[in-house]
């Protein structure tokens, strides 16, 4: 039992960022996500005899992350659930400070990004977001979204076409590809 509890501070502190990051993008007030991210922490603590270790624990937490916003906003709101095919927004935010050191250059490839997100929908940017920046395979891309990995394939293709034909130039994709 104080093998797991370690095992969960470890998680907390190595994924507590992704997990903001992921909660954020879904338009959430900055407390209501972190809220939201201890509730998730709480529970593992308090079922810490029925928990099963899993093989890759932030796929494990991000789902569970989605899952607690899904039910949180299905009590609050009585709304259908976001897995029913209910619209959402779910925003990727790039820190392009990576990418380069002047300012206005980089805030000129920030907007590109942006543009390049907003071609998106709500779902191509929640698949691209999982697979490409929290580096999920398909398939755990696809039981956080309840569909095929097939899909998450079709997604991703479709969504790299879009960015393709967008406003931004094609290196630009590659760029947030290789950074992600």
């Amino acid at each position: 039992m104080e093998q797991k509890i370690r095992e969960f501070d470890k998680w907390y502190e190595q994924y507590v960022d992704e997990l903001f990051s992921y909660g954020m993008a879904f338009g959430m007030e900055k407390e209501y996500v972190l809220d939201v991210i201890h509730d998730v922490f709480l529970h593992l603590y308090e079922s810490v005899n029925k928990i099963e270790m899993p093989d890759n624990p932030k796929f494990y937490l991000l789902r569970s992350l989605k899952n607690r916003i899904i039910s949180s906003k299905q009590k609050n709101f009585n709304l259908l659930s976001l897995d029913d095919n209910m619209e959402y927004e779910f925003q990727i935010k790039v820190d392009a400070l990576a990418l380069l050191e002047d300012e206005e250059e980089r805030l000129a490839y920030e907007e590109q990004l942006d543009n390049l997100f907003r071609l998106l929908t709500n779902k191509q940017r929640e698949v691209v977001y999982l697979h490409f920046m929290q580096e999920l395979s398909y398939q755990e891309v696809a039981e956080i979204l309840h569909i095929t990995p097939k899909s998450v394939r079709k997604i991703i293709y479709r969504a790299l076409e879009r960015m393709q034909g967008g406003v931004a130039p094609l290196w630009l994709v590659f760029i947030f590809l290789a950074e992600s």
